[in-house]
């Protein structure tokens, strides 16, 4: 394995500032404004799943790309259950005074639930309604309570405020909906395949 490709497999996305991996940025934006956006690109994985479960070779969602990188039904799930653990966050911070959130197990989740043999039709539903349920909850929160803090688990063990844990959200779902859509875009057999150029062809036009 070249050194880039291993860096890449370990690398993980920041939990501030500008994410170069996907172009979200956790300084800019408005509440109401990232909680739109985190909804559209929820329905926007849930169609890519969609789409290249119903095209020619239904099989592709459960492909990896690579051993250690995610298939897209993989990604669908867990960016499915990052906003329902999400969703429960943000009401155990509203309900006690010093929050602690018990870890996701993101990578324990994968085998534990079976994420490769989940049906794609039901995780893109659940994906959309759980997008809606967790932008209902952030939508209502008020200055001082989106300022509440409570104790994060990831990338390190650390304070949190309720305001980050929704813009931490809305980059899990745009990080991971570049990561379904562009793992589709390698796998996914084109509908109509691409002309082949013959031999001949080339050195006839290059002649002329």
């Amino acid at each position: 394995m070249e050194i880039q490709r291993e860096y890449q497999l370990i690398k993980q996305p920041p939990v501030d500032g500008y994410c170069e991996q996907c172009g979200f940025d956790y300084d800019t934006g408005d509440l109401q404004g990232t909680v739109t956006l985190l909804i559209r690109q929820s329905a926007d994985c849930s169609m890519a799943l969609t789409k290249a479960a119903a095209g020619p070779d239904s099989s592709v969602v459960r492909l990896r790309p690579e051993p250690d990188v995610w298939s897209a039904i993989e990604y669908a799930c867990h960016v499915r259950d990052v906003l329902e653990v999400q969703r429960l966050r943000i009401a155990q911070c509203l309900a006690e005074d010093r929050p602690v959130y018990a870890p996701m197990d993101r990578t324990g989740r994968v085998k534990q639930q079976k994420y490769e043999d989940q049906d794609p039709m039901e995780v893109a539903a659940a994906l959309v309604r759980f997008a809606k349920e967790f932008g209902a909850a952030a939508r209502v929160l008020r200055p001082q309570e989106l300022g509440k803090l409570g104790l994060y688990n990831y990338p390190v063990r650390a304070p949190r405020t309720l305001g980050w844990v929704i813009r931490h959200t809305a980059h899990e779902i745009q990080h991971h909906r570049h990561d379904i859509i562009e793992i589709l875009a390698k796998l996914e057999p084109p509908i109509v395949p691409k002309p082949k150029v013959e031999e001949e062809d080339v050195i006839e036009e290059v002649v002329e």
